[in-house]
């Protein structure tokens, strides 16, 4: 848009002062009001038509294909095509004597040929100048806006990581814990660096191991055992053969904050959480059991924030060789992530 603008005023200020300098120093075949007046116009709309025909030629090839050859022949060739147009154009207003009069050292008409593509070879460049200069700007105004965007979805990606919720009720139970086992806080406060560290290395990273994922997990786990003390009992049942696959990051930590906040949370009585990774065929397998009710539709628009992104993400990686389900089986929630094993 913004070159679109500034292409036609170049055209209306180029033109309407090329066919002033033309009407000048021509000399017409009558010096008569309506001559001059049909010459300028000739000038000026033909100047504008075939330039903007080159134009439309050119917006076929974006400036960054273009070799320096071609934008240097680009305004030559561009010149020598419609200065003989406008040759063609001065024949017929100019009588064969007064050209032969004014140009008779330059070969006659050949002389009127090269007067006339050096009058417009200044459009042809100032053209591709500003053409390739408005492109550049447009590139580095995208590359902002780009960054821009990055930035923002690297923040709303680690809000949905790590929840600020969770880490905000972590910090106040560490600091109720200082007060009762100050050994015990330490080891929470390591562990919650530990967690944070580790959250933003996966938040940079396209893959991460099962080990990472793994640490990831029982580092979160330990803090909200805190909390939850005895309402909350966790096991890992993990096939250490399996360590060093990869998966999408914070999959993983995806059902197991799901399995807290949705299952643990909302039983007075607490409940369990059973964390299982194998291998079945050609897919690693992360299944998380928890106590509690299966709610496709939770009342609580947060609800599903975690899994629509982890759906979303295992789309973009995986295709539909990936696959979250979660059912409800015997009491317990349970939520199942197949994954592609490495090839």
């Amino acid at each position: 848009m913004k070159f679109k603008s500034t292409y036609w005023l170049m055209q209306l200020i180029s033109w309407l002062f090329i066919a002033t300098i033309a009407l000048k120093y021509n000399e017409l075949e009558k010096d008569t009001f309506w001559l001059h007046c049909l010459y300028f116009f000739s000038v000026f709309l033909c100047g504008i038509g075939t330039t903007h025909i080159y134009k439309l030629i050119l917006d076929k090839y974006q400036p960054q294909t273009s070799s320096k050859s071609a934008f240097i022949l680009s305004p030559l060739i561009g010149s020598i095509v419609v200065g003989f147009l406008f040759f063609l154009l001065d024949s017929l207003f100019t009588t064969p004597e007064r050209v032969m009069t004014k140009y008779e050292s330059f070969g006659n008409y050949f002389g009127l040929f090269v007067d006339d593509m050096w009058v417009i070879m200044p459009w042809f460049l100032f053209f591709h100048v500003v053409r390739y200069s408005t492109y550049k700007q447009e590139m580095q105004d995208r590359l902002y806006a780009m960054e821009n965007m990055l930035k923002i979805a690297e923040l709303d990606n680690l809000k949905k990581q790590l929840n600020p919720h969770f880490l905000f009720n972590a910090l106040n139970s560490i600091k109720a814990l200082t007060i009762i086992d100050s050994k015990q806080a330490r080891e929470a406060i390591n562990q919650l660096s530990e967690l944070l560290r580790l959250s933003l290395n996966l938040g940079e990273q396209q893959m991460a191991s099962l080990q990472q994922e793994i640490k990831l997990a029982k580092d979160y786990l330990s803090i909200e055992k805190i909390r939850y003390e005895n309402r909350l009992n966790y096991c890992f049942e993990v096939d250490e053969e399996l360590s060093e696959e990869e998966v999408i990051p914070m999959s993983l930590n995806t059902l197991i904050e799901n399995a807290v906040k949705h299952g643990i949370e909302k039983i007075k009585a607490g409940g369990d959480i059973l964390i299982k990774i194998y291998a079945d065929q050609d897919f690693i397998i992360l299944r998380v059991e928890n106590t509690g009710k299966y709610d496709p539709k939770p009342k609580n628009s947060e609800g599903g924030i975690g899994l629509s992104n982890l759906r979303k993400r295992l789309n973009y990686h995986y295709g539909n060789k990936a696959k979250l389900e979660i059912r409800e089986e015997s009491g317990k929630v349970v939520s199942i992530l197949f994954f592609p094993k490495n090839k």
